[in-house]
């Protein structure tokens, strides 16, 4: 018995089951649509700004936010480009991303379970205040992702597997919260969903 218990591997850390059954899972997700609330700290603001709205993504980089309050908005990603068109103003604003997306392929996308702990100091603990969820804490090693992020923290929710809300804190003090609300998955999507037009 001793010897074919000290035969087995030793047990995965808990991070490393998460991760392994996520990227199962993501392989069978063509389509999300959710509600979230958006909630931005700056130093910038004399209070947080909450902001609500639809969002529908495609993986792996298709993504239509769509903001009913404080103000209408929509933001529209693909690899190449990020568009914000504010309806009321008639305003639109495009900015090459490109080069953003290949550091979200390299640091979050594409890594590997042990590029990410290269990368990141990763800690994962059951949340209290939210029932069946862990956290996942993402704290960089490297000095080029401290430029420009403080903190991850994702909230993955056990039955499920999928991500209930987002916190990314920023250098300087600014932060901002994700929650997903009413998930669902593979929903149909037309071809034009991402398009914004005037």
């Amino acid at each position: 018995m001793c010897g074919a218990a000290a035969a087995q591997p030793p047990p995965k850390d808990a991070f490393d089951r998460l991760f392994a059954q996520t990227i199962a899972k993501r392989d069978s997700i063509k389509s999300i649509r959710a509600r979230f609330t958006e909630t931005t700290v700056s130093t910038l603001l004399q209070k947080p700004m909450v902001s609500r709205g639809t969002i529908v993504a495609a993986p792996p980089a298709r993504v239509l936010m769509t903001y009913a309050e404080p103000e209408r908005r929509l933001i529209s990603i693909d690899r190449k480009s990020l568009v914000v068109f504010w309806p009321d103003r008639r305003e639109r604003e495009t900015l090459d991303i490109g080069q953003t997306q290949k550091r979200i392929d390299q640091y979050f996308t594409q890594a590997t379970v042990q590029q990410l702990r290269s990368m990141f100091d990763i800690t994962m603990t059951p949340d209290s205040a939210l029932r069946d969820t862990d956290r996942v804490e993402m704290i960089p090693k490297r000095k080029q992702i401290r430029q420009g992020l403080d903190r991850l923290e994702l909230w993955i929710d056990r039955s499920t597997l999928l991500l209930s809300q987002m916190s990314m804190s920023f250098p300087g003090g600014d932060k901002k919260v994700i929650r997903l609300d009413d998930v669902e998955l593979n929903v149909p999507i037309a071809e034009d969903t991402f398009l914004i037009r005037p």
